[in-house]
């Protein structure tokens, strides 16, 4: 019976490595899943059930360490930090891949003009999006347009690679681009011309983002003043009016 906690005790730390190895797995593929823009990766990623026990566990670890005063009560409150990890993994992914489109959104506007520009002065499609993987700052999208221009160099056609693309990112922004870029291909029409108002529009919904957030910021810091600095500086002046009404007391 004595062996028997020891027994347990190694059965859990075995099942914890395990539980750590595979749930690390799920966390690099989501970071690459990140990096790479392949926002579909996220929609079901890879070992995520294990990820989410991992970010549990590594909830319940601590609790269970600065409440291990508590005796019985200690096992209970970790099971119960470890539950809410578990349960709130989703929101932080959800949470991690709004950002990340959101930058990607921010740079897409940029990229478009130096493919609208390129494209402008006689150069391909191709030129132009392998003049954006080699002179955009790094980022997201530079690393899905230098996969992208890997691709065509292999021999695939350009629409199909830009077909892979817009499934990869599942961005409604890269959907109406390779839409757009497949009809002006079968009109006919130049695709500069194309390209030049993809970027006005990407241009005009990128200051629409910051033009709202400019409003809301106002907002922000008015609740930060009700909420935070206006009861300090009431704290502040507690004292002295204290002191004050002391002195009349007396």
């Amino acid at each position: 019976m004595a062996e028997m906690p020891v027994f347990i005790l190694l059965l859990l730390i075995v099942g914890a490595a395990a539980l750590g190895m595979v749930g690390l797995r799920g966390l690099l593929d989501i970071r690459d899943a990140l990096q790479l823009a392949e926002f579909e990766r996220l929609t079901a990623p890879r070992y995520w059930p294990a990820t989410r026990g991992l970010l549990g566990l590594c909830a319940a670890a601590p609790m269970y360490l600065c409440a291990s005063s508590l005796g019985e009560g200690a096992l209970p409150a970790a099971l119960l930090v470890g539950g809410l990890g578990y349960a709130v993994a989703p929101h932080f992914l959800a949470e991690a891949r709004r950002s990340a489109e959101r930058r990607l959104l921010d740079e897409l506007a940029l990229h478009l003009d130096l493919i609208a520009l390129a494209m402008e002065t006689g150069a391909s499609l191709t030129s132009a999006l392998t003049a954006c993987a080699e002179r955009m700052p790094d980022g997201a999208l530079r690393r899905c347009w230098s996969r992208v221009v890997l691709q065509i160099h292999s021999g695939v056609p350009v629409q199909e690679v830009l077909r892979e693309l817009e499934q990869r990112v599942g961005m409604r922004a890269f959907s109406t681009f390779v839409a757009a870029l497949r009809s002006a291909d079968r009109a006919g029409v130049d695709a500069s011309v194309i390209m030049r108002e993809r970027a006005r529009q990407a241009a005009a919904v990128r200051f629409a983002r910051a033009e709202r957030l400019a409003r809301a910021a106002p907002l922000k810091m008015w609740a930060t003043l009700m909420l935070c600095i206006a009861p300090c500086t009431l704290l502040v002046l507690a004292f002295p009016v204290a002191q004050v009404l002391a002195r009349l007391a007396d």
